[in-house]
């Protein structure tokens, strides 16, 4: 079996922290950058939120933690196959520091093991170079 004790990606992206947590923290619009999912629920500590892709959950969880514009923690239950889904959650943590004119973004996934780690590993960094793409190309929100 597949086990990671985390998954690390960061970057700098040209983007106030403010622009960025905006974009992370977007309720019920597509996110281009991550496959078209909705997020779904509040981003408020305690409460549920899902990532949907045409009405279907492909991540839930539970906000753990809000220090905008700083750092969100949830806890990351994929469900975007059958294999995923009887894994056990992890954690995902997004931490925002203000560099220069832009903004440090580090992407923590950690406690996945088996078929959700593999994909996590594998689609992570794709899916925030999409994310500082989309922020660069459209710096204004």
């Amino acid at each position: 079996m597949h086990e990671t004790p985390s998954t690390v990606y960061r970057t700098h992206i040209a983007a106030s922290p403010a622009r960025l947590w905006a974009e992370l923290t977007a309720v019920d619009v597509p996110r281009p950058w991550m496959w078209d999912s909705v997020l779904s629920g509040s981003v408020t500590e305690g409460s549920s939120y899902a990532f949907r892709i045409t009405g279907e959950d492909q991540i839930t969880g539970t906000v753990l933690a809000v220090e905008a514009p700083v750092r969100l923690t949830l806890t990351f239950n994929p469900q975007w196959d059958g294999t995923v889904a009887r894994e056990a959650p992890g954690v995902l943590e997004y931490f925002l520091e203000q560099a220069g004119d832009g903004c440090d973004l580090t992407v923590s996934i950690s406690g996945l093991h088996g078929a959700s780690a593999i994909s996590v590993d594998h689609d992570t960094p794709g899916i925030y170079a999409g994310l500082k793409t989309l922020l660069e190309a459209f710096p204004v929100a």
